[in-house]
């Protein structure tokens, strides 16, 4: 289930994703409700992930974790018979609550079946890609299947719920000492060190957040503009999950990068070389080139972030609950400001807007690393 919950769920998500923003386009709908798309399930996900993180350790990880694949059937149906852009910005909401409930809690559990057998950063990896290669698969699915008929993604990503409830129901259950009923325990000893680069890879999370969701929503509509089809869109937006795929199956295989500072800010350079090239250039292949960049960087930053707050964590639904929350809310601003650039100064200016952000992120993870010998 560390492999096949988090396929299925972002599977989901991610012919959900691009089936909604390309239905929007066919509703003459504007960048800033494209944006509000993400930004709407973003903003419930960053106020409830923090909550249901820490709810999971006090009533159990199950009950939280089959409820958001039950909602997300609903979500996905009604998606399929609404022609409103205002519904689907509704259901936005929905799919945030969905969210909240499922991660912290998933993520929590693979925390609690950690053993002196197993390995908690191993496991994370083998999650991470899980959930990367339905990044990889939805998007290219999602495209193909918007040709055909723009109510077929939502269709089937409906499906695809009502299997993920059913073997997560079959499947997943509370580990014993690992969440209801477990007592709290003191927060383990860290490092001052180790404490500044956890926030450190909780801001560069947060802007590979707020990338990615200007990647995902504003991207099609220039892609569109610029005459590309739907089936290509797709194929472009499978290149983000190809390469967190990728990147995620690098860094599961080694413990070199954890706590380095050099790979944490390489990562933010190739997320800004993506957004200079989407920002100044127009041939699908470099596209493909500058979202394998952007995908790449934010591997680093989502694996450091997941494993140091889990790690540096007694209650492992409280560390899972603040790491969604901090990346949900750059996928929530990022999207806004990304829209509203777009609507007023053309659509290549979200990531015009998202170097700018990325500059001061990394400015200001220099300021809390700077003590640090160079590694």
């Amino acid at each position: 289930m560390i492999r096949v919950a988090p396929f299925g769920m972002d599977l989901v998500l991610s012919i959900y994703y691009l089936a909604a923003p390309l239905l929007l386009i066919e509703l003459k709908a504007n960048p800033v409700e494209l944006g509000l798309i993400g930004s709407i399930t973003a903003a419930v996900h960053m106020m409830l992930a923090h909550r249901m993180g820490p709810l999971s350790d006090r009533l159990g990880r199950r009950r939280i974790i089959l409820l958001s694949p039950a909602l997300l059937i609903a979500s996905c149906l009604l998606a399929a018979i609404t022609g409103r852009v205002g519904v689907i910005l509704l259901i936005s909401g929905l799919n945030g609550f969905c969210l909240s409930l499922f991660w912290p809690a998933f993520q929590a559990w693979v925390a609690d079946l950690q053993t002196e057998s197993t390995n908690l950063a191993r496991n994370i990896g083998t999650l991470n890609m899980a959930w990367t290669a339905s990044h990889l698969i939805g998007p290219i699915l999602s495209g193909f299947l918007f040709a055909l008929h723009p109510r077929l993604p939502f269709l089937s990503a409906a499906g695809l719920s009502s299997i993920l409830f059913l073997l997560s129901y079959g499947s997943i259950h509370d580990l014993s000492g690992g969440a209801k009923g477990k007592e709290p325990v003191g927060e383990p000893t860290w490092s001052p060190w180790e404490k500044k680069f956890l926030y450190a890879a909780w801001i560069a999370n947060f802007m590979s957040w707020f990338i990615l969701g200007n990647a995902r929503y504003q991207f099609p509509k220039l892609a569109r503009e610029l005459g590309i089809s739907p089936q290509i869109v797709g194929l472009l937006i499978g290149c983000l999950g190809l390469s967190l795929f990728l990147g995620f199956f690098v860094l599961r295989r080694s413990d070199l990068w954890h706590f380095r500072r050099r790979y944490l800010f390489g990562a933010q350079a190739l997320g800004a070389a993506g957004l200079l090239t989407i920002s100044l250039f127009s041939s699908p292949l470099l596209f493909a080139l500058a979202l394998t960049l952007i995908g790449l960087s934010a591997s680093v930053t989502y694996y450091s972030s997941l494993l140091y707050a889990i790690r540096l964590s007694s209650q492992k639904g409280r560390g899972t609950g603040f790491h969604e929350s901090i990346l949900s809310l750059g996928a929530l601003i990022g999207p806004i400001l990304g829209g509203l650039g777009a609507h007023f100064s053309g659509l290549r200016m979200p990531y015009l807007v998202c170097f700018l952000f990325l500059l001061a992120a990394v400015g200001s993870e220099t300021a809390l690393l700077r003590r640090k010998d160079a590694d």
